[in-house]
């Protein structure tokens, strides 16, 4: 791994990809902070601290996308960290996995050449948990850690690796009332609960138990094998947070419980 890496990450305008960008400039390294066409004025303190800034649209067609790596790819002649960050929350599959899994084709090329490279999808605490009026951004979060482990597992032998880093309610604006529209229930019957979420949500903000500052930092030891993570071996799924880290543990308890509760049932269906 080279001493100093070249990031490409999506989404940098706002929140955790802010913060991302600024940690990985911090440490010496070379950030490609990228943003939709309306959000690239947002990236100018970036570019003030060092950052290169480039628009990409992750929704974009894959052959834009091919032309908007090749863009990335002669700033520094590489891309050492891919980070697939940009999240909507309109048309959600379309940007959190289909968008993230062509950004990732445009790139891996570059690193499949060079035989090394890092590729990041965040994912969420809510690829763990069942998440009334979220249930759509929670399988796009539980699709991306298939994805991403799946793909660490096709390019491991190439020298390259995937990661997909979940975090837990991270003290960003994602909850904030104007980042996030609240949920309008169309039928009757789910008003209740549309309700609820909402005001929990809306409570919760402010109040997320994650700080995003160290979240960013723990994430970049991982990439470059240093601070926290030096001496461990590159996790496939790093989950980040207290809370996450809860709500995983009980998920895989829950589903070893079952398991065991069904296990006859499960044999039972096997030829004899």
């Amino acid at each position: 791994m080279p001493s100093q890496l070249v990031w490409l990450i999506t989404g940098t305008s706002t929140g955790l990809g802010r913060e991302l960008t600024l940690a990985a400039l911090k440490r010496g390294d070379k950030v490609i902070a990228t943003a939709r066409a309306r959000s690239l004025s947002k990236l100018d303190d970036l570019k003030a601290q060092g950052a290169d800034a480039l628009e990409l649209d992750v929704t974009a067609p894959l052959e834009t996308l091919h032309e908007t790596a090749k863009k990335a790819i002669a700033l520094h002649g590489r891309i050492d960290v891919l980070v697939n960050n940009a999240e909507e929350t309109y048309d959600q599959f379309n940007t959190n996995v289909f968008g993230a899994l062509n950004v990732a084709r445009a790139f891996l090329p570059y690193m499949r050449e060079r035989r090394t490279g890092t590729v990041i999808f965040l994912g969420s605490i809510g690829g763990w948990r069942t998440v009334p009026n979220a249930g759509l951004y929670a399988a796009t979060k539980f699709a991306l850690r298939g994805i991403s482990t799946t793909l660490d597992e096709e390019i491991s032998p190439l020298g390259l690796r995937s990661i997909c880093a979940e975090f837990g309610y991270f003290r960003t604006a994602f909850l904030m009332a104007d980042h996030r529209a609240p949920q309008v229930s169309r039928i009757a019957d789910y008003k209740p609960i549309t309700d609820a979420g909402n005001a929990a949500l809306e409570a919760y903000s402010g109040q997320q138990p994650g700080d995003p500052l160290k979240g960013v930092e723990v994430l970049a030891d991982v990439v470059r094998g240093e601070g926290v993570a030096a001496g461990k071996p590159v996790p496939a799924v790093l989950s980040l947070g207290s809370d996450c880290y809860k709500v995983t543990k009980t998920a895989c308890e829950d589903t070893l419980a079952r398991l065991e509760e069904w296990k006859k049932v499960s044999f039972s269906s096997d030829f004899t």
